[in-house]
């Protein structure tokens, strides 16, 4: 019984380590996204972001600008047309009572033609694991999610590159 219970665990550690995602800015793939957006503009319904050195997306003009995100930090590209990047909000964006913390997100793009299409939905895996770190640390109210005062921040679910669900995608913008 022993033995079964080892084979099987090295079975599930060979399948997770053999699908992890190796998403690094030195890969191939990572290069030729950070080379292809290099000084291209993104407008993205009216706000656009210009390709900086190394892949980042900045904001150069747009509505509102207090209210939008300033930068899209490139975290690696999985194929030529698709990447990953992440950028930060106030975590009380989406908690009330919540600490002057920062989360950050990660988000999947591709580009279609001249079309950039946007990932920003997550697997079923991570969005249980946010429903049970919410569960424990927040209440529901008046709709909106009020934090806990004694709530553990440490043990957020951050999202991963991993956790971007790549099966359902939104129109962001034009690239230019």
């Amino acid at each position: 019984m022993k033995k079964m219970i080892f084979f099987v665990l090295l079975f599930v550690i060979s399948f997770n380590f053999l699908n992890a995602q190796n998403i690094t800015k030195e890969s191939d793939y990572s290069k030729n996204w950070a080379s292809f957006i290099f000084k291209k503009t993104i407008d993205m319904k009216g706000v656009l972001y210009e390709g900086r050195p190394g892949g980042d997306l900045e904001l150069v003009s747009g509505r509102s600008p207090l209210m939008l995100v300033k930068l899209y930090k490139f975290m690696g590209a999985r194929t030529d047309t698709h990447a990953y990047y992440t950028y930060q909000l106030p975590i009380s964006t989406f908690y009330e009572n919540a600490p002057a913390l920062g989360i950050n997100l990660v988000e999947g793009y591709s580009i279609e033609g001249g079309k950039i299409m946007r990932y920003s939905k997550y697997t079923k895996k991570y969005q249980g694991k946010l429903e049970a770190w919410k569960k424990a640390n927040t209440v529901y109210s008046d709709n909106r999610w009020v934090a806990n005062t004694n709530a553990n921040w440490t043990s957020y679910p951050v999202p991963q590159p991993e956790d971007v669900d790549w099966s359902e995608a939104e129109y962001a913008g034009e690239l230019y």
